[in-house]
């Protein structure tokens, strides 16, 4: 789960369901036990709404790893990664060496984290091209890029465009371009 529109699309799946829930958080949901419940039909359901039930230490910390990422993009305005490490980042947030952590992480989603969080860093100045008036180079800056080149050679790579030739597009067919979190 990585946004509040996931809790509750959960939350759903359990009330349908007729499980009692403790709490449903990002990425994590605690039930009641019911020996009445039909668990494997409430994996189907979950599967069914685009969920995972994640039964590994391993998968609980990959996708910590995703929410926490996403989190730190997830904030629209407020962003400011000047000087951002992210290996100093996931230790705090997952509180293991950084070097198992991504060995956990790119055996469970077959990428590296660096990546994941290019990925994910693209997609947020995608969305500030489109929703502030920044300048690319305030947006370089804002997203943790040491130079507006730095920004404007991994955008044209992952992108295949510039950015000022996607802020040309029209804002009907450049929607289409951005990606949900679940693709990335």
């Amino acid at each position: 789960m990585c946004c509040s529109r996931c809790v509750s699309a959960v939350k759903q799946v359990f009330e349908n369901a007729g499980v009692n829930c403790k709490s449903v958080e990002l990425g994590f949901a605690e039930i009641v036990p019911d020996k009445n419940t039909d668990y494997k039909k409430l994996e189907v359901d979950l599967r069914n709404a685009g969920f995972e039930i994640i039964v590994s230490k391993e998968e609980e910390i990959s996708e910590k790893i995703k929410i926490e990422i996403h989190i730190l993009f997830s904030e629209t305005k407020k962003i400011n990664l000047g000087g951002f490490v992210l290996r100093v980042f996931l230790e705090d947030k997952i509180q293991l060496p950084y070097k198992k952590i991504a060995e956990i992480f790119s055996i469970h989603n077959h990428q590296t984290i660096e990546h994941y969080f290019i990925i994910n860093r693209i997609e947020k100045v995608k969305m500030m091209i489109e929703e502030t008036d920044f300048s690319f180079s305030e947006i370089a800056f804002k997203v943790g890029f040491n130079s507006l080149s730095h920004l404007s050679r991994q955008f044209k790579f992952y992108e295949g465009m510039s950015m000022s030739r996607y802020k040309l597009i029209p804002k009907k067919k450049r929607k289409n371009k951005r990606k949900n979190i679940d693709e990335i």
